[in-house]
């Protein structure tokens, strides 16, 4: 996973990027090296819960000033203003259970 991610930085110069189904519950810092060794990035992420599960989310900071950020159960919100559009902007990942169950909670 960690060249692939870094493949796809490097390929696309992503100012924002969101991964959805991890698959992850944790991140150690040598992962974070290795896909971004010039730590271009801000990165947010939610844990999976068992064998589904987990967003990991990329700012650029070249690109964002880091306003504020929130997590919750389904999603990653991180208020941010544009330094090249100079206006503030919110960059959302969301991601929901596969399963009929979880889904009324989500939808709420």
């Amino acid at each position: 996973m960690q060249t692939f991610v870094k493949d796809l930085l490097w390929e696309y110069q992503a100012d924002f990027v969101g991964f959805q189904e991890t698959i992850k519950k944790r991140y150690p810092l040598s992962f974070f090296r290795k896909i971004d060794p010039q730590q271009k990035y801000v990165w947010h992420w939610i844990p999976s819960r068992g064998r589904s599960g987990g967003i990991l989310s990329g700012i650029k900071t070249e690109r964002f000033d880091i306003l504020s950020s929130k997590t919750g159960t389904y999603f990653i919100m991180v208020k941010v203003f544009d330094k090249k559009m100079r206006k503030n902007l919110c960059l959302v990942n969301v991601y929901g259970p596969a399963q009929d169950e979880g889904k009324e909670v989500f939808f709420d």
